[in-house]
C-alpha cells in the first residue's frame, strides 16, 4: 500500500531533488550579541544544523550541509551537531560510519577561531 510513495521518495532522493546545496551568503554572526542577558537559555531558540560536519565527505549521501563549520556559525547557527567516535586513542568525527576527514580538535579550533573573532 505504501510502495508508491516509498518508490517515489527512493527516486526523489536518488536524483538529488529532495536537497538545497547552496551554500548561504547570508551572515549573522553576532545575533547573540543583541540579546538581554536575562533571558534563561530554557527560554530561548537556538538555531542549528544536523550533522553539522556532513559537507559531502563520503558522497552526496552523507551531505547534510552546504557550507563549513566555520560559514554554519558564521550564519548564526549556535547548536553544533558533532558525532564523533573513539578510536585509536583519538576522536574522529564520523557521519554514521563515514569518516569526515577531521576530529574533535579540529573542530575545537574552529569553534575557538569564531569565538575569538567574535566574542558576544
Amino acid at each position: 500500500m505504501f510502495y508508491p510513495l516509498f518508490s517515489l521518495l527512493i527516486g526523489l532522493s536518488l536524483s538529488q531533488s529532495l536537497y538545497n546545496y547552496q551554500s548561504s551568503k547570508v551572515y549573522n554572526a553576532t545575533w547573540m550579541s543583541n540579546l538581554d542577558n536575562g533571558i534563561p537559555i530554557r527560554e530561548m531558540s537556538i538555531i542549528g544544523s544536523h550533522s553539522s560536519m556532513g559537507t559531502g565527505t563520503g558522497g552526496w549521501a552523507f551531505k547534510t550541509q552546504s557550507n563549513s563549520l566555520m560559514n554554519q556559525m558564521m550564519i548564526g547557527m549556535r547548536a553544533l551537531d558533532i558525532r564523533c567516535r573513539h578510536y585509536r586513542n583519538g576522536f574522529s568525527i564520523h557521519d554514521r560510519f563515514v569518516y569526515l576527514n577531521t576530529d574533535l580538535q579540529g573542530v575545537l579550533d574552529t569553534v575557538r577561531s569564531f569565538l575569538s573573532s567574535y566574542p558576544m
